[in-house]
């Protein structure tokens, strides 16, 4: 009987060898599989590498959590351990390796509260500085201050259409329909063809950024990164640029303008704006989200426009009347 738990014991593969072939054999499917590759790496790097799956505890995964929780976001630590869960899932499912179980399972994950809520501040005003000195947004600010080229198209369209920066930057001339107005989507997050609508603002910069360009190949010749790293420079000088303004005018800057806004953010604006166009049916098919739980994550309305549309509504509109006859 020993010997034969020694020998189950032999045919359990290390993390190390799991890793190896998770990511060859699972990540390799998925269109997360750079980041599942840097993430098996992270846990090649720990102490318990060499260590057979069935060796490993849950005290072991505890003391990981708790150390990595000291300089690391609860998100990141808990995709560390949604990625090595999957292993053992998959390692006693798939490769039928005999009763293994799943030390992750029984640990705590961190309560991760990723939700964000930012919105573009349309309206950037300060009293005693000439209109013609302050650009009236945030965007505009930002689209003033960038050298790339490609920039204020990208994210004009972003906040016009809801798209995501992969989808922008991996966009082809055969996906933008002119005529129509509506750009399709093959390459998505979840894997369905989605099908968004563009603006007249949209369409507009579109063509702009696409005369004399090749009518075949890639839209923007830029990387997400480079977008990504593009918005926070533009971002960053619009700050330095507006506190610059504002002490040539004697006015104390505002904390919340140009702060903690990321180029994901444009995506919240734009579900925010959409959601006055579309029901969230429909908005969910622009957008690409699966559930109307998760579209919600999305929509922040402001105050006033919440009021905007109480007073427009049949209710907001009877009410007023009832009130202007009561003071007649």
């Amino acid at each position: 009987m020993n010997r034969r738990k020694q020998r189950l014991a032999l045919a359990c593969p290390t993390l190390s060898e799991a890793l190896t072939r998770y990511t060859a054999e699972v990540s390799s499917q998925k269109k997360g599989a750079a980041q599942e590759r840097s993430i098996a790496n992270v846990w090649r790097r720990t102490l318990l590498s060499g260590r057979r799956l069935n060796r490993i505890t849950q005290a072991d995964i505890q003391a990981l959590r708790d150390r990595w929780l000291q300089d690391r976001a609860p998100a990141t630590v808990t995709r560390r351990l949604a990625l090595l869960s999957h292993v053992y899932t998959v390692a006693a499912k798939d490769w039928g390796i005999p009763g293994l179980q799943n030390p992750v399972a029984l640990v705590r994950w961190p309560q991760t509260d990723n939700a964000r809520d930012r919105r573009i501040f349309d309206r950037i005003t300060h009293r005693g500085i000439p209109a013609s000195e302050c650009p009236r947004s945030e965007l505009e600010w930002i689209i003033r201050c960038t050298r790339s080229r490609s920039l204020p198209t990208i994210v004009l369209l972003a906040v016009e259409t809801g798209m995501r920066r992969s989808e922008i930057v991996g966009l082809t001339r055969q996906q933008v329909d002119m005529t129509t107005g509506v750009i399709t989507l093959t390459e998505t997050k979840n894997g369905r063809i989605r099908y968004v609508p563009l603006s007249p603002f949209a369409k507009d910069a579109l063509r702009r950024h696409l005369a004399d360009r090749p009518m075949r190949g890639r839209v923007f010749d830029v990387s997400a990164s480079a977008v990504s790293q593009a918005f926070a420079r533009a971002v960053n000088k619009s700050r330095r640029r507006y506190e610059a303004m504002c002490e040539q005018h004697s006015r104390k800057p505002r904390d919340h303008y140009f702060r903690d806004l990321h180029f994901h953010d444009l995506r919240h604006e734009s579900a925010s704006r959409l959601a006055s166009v579309f029901q969230a049916a429909d908005l969910a098919k622009v957008t690409g989200h699966r559930s109307t739980r998760m579209l919600l994550r999305y929509y922040h309305p402001h105050g006033r426009d919440l009021a905007r549309k109480l007073a427009r509504s049949t209710l907001g509109r009877r009410q007023a009347a009832i009130l202007r006859a009561s003071a007649t």
